[in-house]
């Protein structure tokens, strides 16, 4: 841990497990990461360490003891046996090694008070940590909101409403003081329209703001002991913590890290976190 000693708190942040068809060696399994991650962790006082997922979960302890936050990092569904299903149309590619590996990380992360910090898959293994359940396909969650765009990154495609009281309250309010007309913040604090694509305190939705949106998953039955700290208009939950002393945890569904170059909520989720990994 980095108690006393001023430097940078280390962030460990977990990798996919792909096996790239058109590198040198087809069908090797190499270790991947959107670059985003470690330069926010970086750009916002964080030191970055890539962890890959292994099979032999002794490791964790270790390496987990070596951190000062973890982050779990989008990537392929999480597999529906591990919340009691069987797969249906629409499931993707699961990783059963990566699942067992980030739910050890979990458990030992809740045991030592760890500060988590979960993103998109990461949101919904979180769920499935604490019991909850995921719809496993968008064509099941009897919505037309576009959760899975193919546009920028760096742009919000949609709007979420915060709940008061929340982390991602604070998160915003800092936000709106540090860069209020940051991209996808311009519509922050201004009247809205109230649609898909508009953010603002337009009375009916007094704190939201634009996120960008690359799941087709989404939560169905909340984990126990978790708090919804964020809806898209639709419904779909887009943010969680854990209130209480069961872990230290911020978990959103969209990807800040994409957004954070610009975004004043982005780079304000990256600040808090490692503000919190860092010991006063």
């Amino acid at each position: 841990m980095s108690e006393g000693t001023g430097r940078r708190p280390v962030i460990g942040i977990i990798t996919n497990l792909e096996a790239v068809a058109h590198y040198q060696f087809p069908g090797y399994p190499r270790i991947t990461v959107n670059e985003d991650y470690p330069r926010s962790v970086a750009a916002s006082g964080g030191a970055p360490f890539l962890m890959a997922p292994s099979p032999d979960l002794s490791v964790l302890p270790a390496q987990l003891d070596a951190l000062d936050g973890l982050i779990l990092a989008g990537g392929v569904d999480v597999d529906p046996q591990r919340y009691g299903q069987d797969p249906l149309i629409g499931c993707g590619p699961v990783d059963p090694v990566r699942d067992a590996y980030e739910l050890e990380a979990l458990r030992l992360a809740g045991d030592s008070g760890l500060p988590v910090f979960a993103i998109c898959r990461g949101m919904q293994l979180v769920n499935v940590f604490f019991g909850g359940t995921l719809v496993q396909d968008l064509r099941y969650a009897g919505t037309t909101q576009q959760h899975s765009s193919t546009g920028n990154p760096a742009l919000g495609v949609h709007a979420i409403d915060v709940e008061p009281g929340t982390f991602l309250a604070e998160a915003l309010a800092e936000a709106r003081t540090q860069d209020p007309g940051a991209a996808g913040m311009r519509r922050v604090g201004q009247p809205g329209t109230g649609t898909d694509g508009e953010a603002g305190d337009d009375g009916e939705h007094p704190a939201s703001a634009l996120v960008n949106s690359y799941h087709h998953q989404v939560i169905d039955r909340l984990g126990e002991g978790l708090r919804v700290c964020a809806r898209a208009r639709d419904g779909v939950i887009e943010a969680l913590d854990c209130p209480g002393d069961r872990m230290d945890l911020t978990a959103v569904e969209w990807h800040p890290e994409m957004m954070s170059r610009e975004d004043a909520l982005a780079q304000a989720l990256f600040t808090r976190f490692i503000r919190r990994t860092t010991p006063s």
